[in-house]
């Protein structure tokens, strides 16, 4: 079980850096996905197991996909919860603010990997 326990982590841990990436509360999150805050936090600190319903209740209140919030399994590239708040964030704009986001993002990237 301990195999499981550590998944469980994982997906906590997961949940917690998009939550924080948009910048919303545990409580914010829980009454969204319409479970009680203490259960969530449980979930983030990996003490509870989300139902498949809550994982998806709160994959769609952190505007990514299920799978986003899932650790790697063999065959499949670890998701990086960081880039998946990028894309939920990048979601809400209209296309021309857009591309003009990913343009700095561009220039930006360039400029740190000189």
């Amino acid at each position: 079980m301990q195999g499981m326990e550590k998944i469980y982590r994982e997906i906590g841990a997961g949940i917690r850096t998009v939550r924080k990436a948009l910048k919303l509360t545990q409580a914010e999150v829980a009454e969204r996905a319409g479970i009680d805050a203490s259960f969530f936090g449980q979930i983030e600190r990996g003490a509870n197991i989300p139902s498949l319903r809550t994982l998806y209740a709160v994959a769609a209140v952190l505007r990514v996909e299920p799978a986003d919030l899932l650790p790697r399994t063999k065959g499949r590239r670890a998701p990086d919860p960081s880039l998946a708040a990028i894309d939920s964030l990048l979601a809400r704009l209209k296309p021309g603010k857009r591309r003009f986001l990913m343009g700095v993002v561009r220039d930006l990237a360039d400029e740190f990997e000189r």
